[in-house]
């Protein structure tokens, strides 16, 4: 198969739908997407935002911007029919709140992180996968988790086992859809600067050589890393690839708590990590 190294845009004539598309990493997805001839359908609750967005665009034509909270009720109906999709991006999550001991955690609190990390990547996608299938074309859903969905985050327990809940929806999705030539696959950052983690403003100029004990690429990610990694995905160059988690985290997860030392050398008992 050598479409997949045909040049040219990779996604033209393709529809995408990117759930809080506007900004951050949802908003380079949406920008990668259009910049590769797709229509994209960008979801987001925030107005102001979703007008940036509109105004930064060369092809304002390509785009369709929708207001709108995922988790509201009926919005995954109204996603749905927003667009013909052959490709969705469920790219809302949050953590919500600062670290809480999961022994001090109620169930209000588990709900709320329930409907944003879960709830609507699985209603969602119920709502987009069957015109997928019922047209034929294939597809791909590429479903946002973290890091944390594969180690642990003292005080944010449940956000970690919704977000791991999203890899295991991924991957068992992939076994039922993939005859019907749809993909579905996940991307896991860490260390990504958006308006969520805003590394920039927390991390300052004095103090940025620590990246390099931090992150084994020495730096932190930026939205338009992820944005590559969701456009493979969606696209004929991940066309044998399923069921499966991107990690885009510079190498954090790979080195699973080892740090490099200044005088050369790696150590898991970092003196100042």
């Amino acid at each position: 198969m050598t479409v997949a190294l045909e040049p040219g845009p990779l996604l033209a004539g393709r529809s995408a739908i990117v759930t809080g598309g506007a900004a951050g990493i949802g908003g380079a997805v949406s920008e990668a997407f259009l910049a590769h001839g797709a229509t994209v359908v960008a979801v987001d609750r925030d107005r102001a935002a979703l007008e940036r967005l509109g105004a930064r665009l060369a092809s304002p034509a390509t785009l369709e911007l929708l207001e709108l909270d995922v988790t509201a009720p009926a919005a995954a109906e109204q996603i749905g029919g927003a667009a013909a999709a052959d490709i969705l991006v469920n790219n809302v999550g949050h953590f919500l709140r600062p670290p809480t001991l999961f022994a001090e955690e109620d169930r209000e609190g588990w709900e709320a992180q329930r409907a944003i990390n879960l709830e609507h990547v699985l209603a969602v996608t119920r709502a987009v996968l069957p015109g997928m299938i019922e047209r034929g074309r294939g597809g791909s859903i590429v479903n946002l988790t973290t890091v944390e969905a594969f180690r642990g985050i003292p005080g944010h327990a449940v956000y970690s086992a919704y977000k791991a809940a999203v890899v295991a929806f991924g991957r068992s999705l992939a076994l039922e859809v993939g005859a019907d030539g749809i993909r579905v696959n996940d991307i896991a950052p860490d260390v990504v600067e958006s308006p969520q983690l805003p590394y920039a403003d927390w991390v300052e100029d004095p103090e940025r050589w620590r990246w390099r004990t931090w992150v084994p690429l020495a730096r932190h990610g930026t939205p338009e890393d992820v944005a590559g990694a969701a456009l493979f995905l969606a696209s004929p160059l991940s066309a044998f690839v399923t069921g499966t988690t991107i990690h885009v985290d510079g190498g954090t997860k790979a080195a699973g708590g080892w740090y490099p030392r200044d005088e050369g050398g790696w150590t898991n008992r970092p003196l100042s990590p």
